[in-house]
């Protein structure tokens, strides 16, 4: 499964960073408020400070790709819409495929939003704040005693933070068609030419199922419907690729 850029509408907000071209479907928006409207018990201002989180989050994770893009000498545009972004390179400009370059490629956007939290993290420490992240890799910051962030860009920072590390770590798990999928996907072939994407197909099923099956013993409602929609999803690209499903050829 890979995700196709949408189609253009006349909400689409587009602008330009770093020379790259950026359009904002107005779908995204519309799915970062079904994302954040529980968490945030649809306080307004908490939930702009959601908002305004996962935009700049995932713009820095598309960035991350877009740069990569460019220094294997491809162009490409941004897109933001539904529950993340693409990064699309221009036909015209792509060259021959390279197993290591796309690796390369799919891992620069969840470094660049790991990145984008690491600054925070430092910035907030040098400003002699405590860091606002909680779970397992906030138990790994150094424990200080600090004031929090000002309540104006409380909210911002903690939901900035909780995006950019846990979206980028889920990000990289080996499942279609997230970043890890697509580089478990070239890892397989470097080493498997013939079964190489049976392989990294099986694994995806396997892993968003396990995933997914956590969710549920958490009862996490959110996590166990997307990963078996993606193990699902996996699932069926897998019996069309080895032949046992329908419209889809061998030529991935």
């Amino acid at each position: 499964m890979i995700l196709g850029e949408p189609p253009r509408t006349q909400f689409d907000i587009n602008f330009s960073l770093f020379g790259f071209p950026v359009r904002v479907a107005p779908f995204f928006w519309i799915a970062a408020v079904l994302l954040g409207y529980g968490s945030t018990e649809g306080d307004p201002p908490l939930l702009l400070a959601w908002i305004l989180a996962v935009g700049i989050s995932i713009l820095i994770h598309e960035l991350g790709h877009a740069f990569a893009f460019r220094y294997f000498g491809s162009h490409c545009h941004i897109v933001l819409y539904h529950f993340g972004g693409l990064a699309v390179p221009d036909s015209h400009s792509m060259n021959a495929r390279d197993p290591y370059r796309q690796i390369a490629i799919s891992f620069a956007g969840p470094v660049a939003q790991l990145s984008g939290a690491l600054l925070m993290v430092i910035s907030l420490l040098l400003l002699g704040y405590s860091v606002p992240l909680g779970g397992f890799v906030g138990n790994l910051l150094p424990i200080i005693d600090a004031p929090s962030p000002p309540l104006s860009v409380f909210w911002f920072v903690l939901y900035f933070l909780y995006i950019s590390v846990y979206w980028s770590l889920l990000n990289l798990l080996p499942i279609y068609p997230l970043d890890g999928g697509q580089i478990s996907r070239e890892l397989f072939v470097i080493f498997s030419r013939t079964d190489g994407i049976k392989n990294s197909l099986l694994l995806s099923v396997f892993t968003a199922g396990a995933v997914a099956l956590f969710a549920l013993t958490n009862r996490d409602s959110y996590l166990m419907i997307m990963f078996g929609m993606l193990a699902y999803s996996s699932y069926q690209t897998l019996q069309a690729y080895t032949g046992r499903g329908s419209g889809y050829g061998r030529g991935w």
